[in-house]
């Protein structure tokens, strides 16, 4: 079995991880195109300079077979005041495996690595948005044992 590396990504990694942006972005801009507007790679490539430029993204890269075949951005969060249960907390914003990559195991790795890391920081909790349409997707994060907060709803009114 081939080993996964998982790594921070930096700017030279720009390429293969806009790439990735790109695959899970269109499956995206199919399933729910009233939603999002469509983009195509260049534009991919563009986001992905700005998230490794800036200072609030920290970028992981999942490597197999040589390949950069898995990205992951997180956020740290600082919520201060009433109501917050948790006043600094992880936020993945951004998470993909290349679709000729996908059930080797990339994914959880990713995940796993990402856990570790919000750990050692001090953080207690890690977050996520998952559209409902991605039924794979939810079954993933069941099984890695995140649950459900809350569903937004939209009506388009044309």
């Amino acid at each position: 079995m081939q080993k996964i590396e998982i790594k921070l990504a930096d700017m030279v990694d720009a390429e293969d991880i806009a790439r990735i942006s790109y695959q899970v972005g269109k499956m995206h801009d199919e399933a729910v195109p009233e939603y999002f507007k469509p983009t195509d790679e260049s534009e991919h490539l563009r986001i992905v300079k700005d998230m490794l430029k800036s200072r609030d993204n920290i970028v992981f890269k999942a490597i197999y077979e040589g390949r950069i075949c898995g990205v992951l951005f997180l956020r740290i969060v600082e919520k201060l005041g009433q109501g917050a249960t948790y006043s600094k907390y992880g936020v993945i914003t951004n998470f993909g495996v290349d679709e000729n990559y996908r059930k080797k195991g990339i994914g959880t790795a990713l995940m796993v690595k990402v856990e570790e890391y919000v750990k050692e920081q001090g953080l207690e909790a890690l977050d996520l948005s998952v559209f409902v349409f991605n039924s794979n997707a939810i079954k993933f994060y069941e099984r890695l044992g995140y649950k459900a907060l809350d569903l937004n709803m939209r009506k388009i009114l044309k």
